[in-house]
């Protein structure tokens, strides 16, 4: 399902929603999620979240009257944290907007057994112009997360600081529609396909066309 189940099941079903709502997913693809209806509990929690050292830490750990849960920070795949609005730095500064899908909205704006629907890397564009793109990003353990990225074309040179942002192996942090971030652990990322792309690509660069899908 993922867009972080379906928004956390239309934000259940339109209820009464707790004040943070904390969703783990570790390499196995597994998840735990924790919630917390305190306001002040909770934003007291938002306050010593710094996500971008959030999987710096060895470990991380969450506890209630009855329990205690540690995780280790390494078999994390991402965090999501879940709450009304912003409230933090989330997505990086050169992007307009950076935003989860699920998968049925991915395939739909990709129609990868349709290859002449596909924009090609090769089009035309101003440094400047507002460009569209869609990943699909493999996390150990198999799952994908889908992701719509709104940024401004770059110089050429500039063009490939995109990868060397996913490959540096720090968190990075996606918007979610019903408000809040998630935040995702990039060591464990194992590849990544961008939809278009830039027409500029490694001078090492196999060139050579996926199979098709079965």
């Amino acid at each position: 399902m993922n867009a972080t189940e379906n928004n956390e099941r239309s934000r259940e079903m339109a209820g009464i929603l707790p004040a943070l709502q904390i969703c783990f997913e570790f390499v196995d693809g597994s998840r735990r999620v924790f919630i917390q209806h305190d306001l002040e509990t909770a934003n007291g929690i938002r306050r010593q979240i710094n996500p971008f050292h959030l999987f710096n830490q060895a470990r991380i750990v969450v506890a209630d009257d009855y329990s205690k849960s540690v995780f280790v920070c390494s078999q994390i795949n991402r965090i999501d944290l879940i709450f009304n609005g912003s409230g933090f730095p989330a997505i990086p500064p050169d992007h307009a907007d950076l935003i989860e899908l699920d998968e049925a909205e991915f395939q739909e704006r990709v129609p990868l057994n349709e290859l002449t629907r596909l924009e090609r890397r090769d089009q035309p564009r101003q440094v400047g112009d507002l460009m569209v793109s869609f990943l699909d990003l493999m996390m150990v353990g198999g799952t994908h997360v889908y992701l719509m990225n709104e940024t401004l074309v770059k110089l050429p040179l500039e063009n490939h600081s995109f990868m060397q942002r996913l490959l540096s192996k720090g968190p990075y942090c996606i918007r979610h529609r019903e408000g809040g971030i998630g935040v995702l652990n990039t060591r464990n990322l194992i590849g990544y396909t961008v939809y278009p792309g830039v027409p500029e690509v490694p001078a090492d660069t196999w060139m050579a066309q996926p199979a098709p899908l079965q």
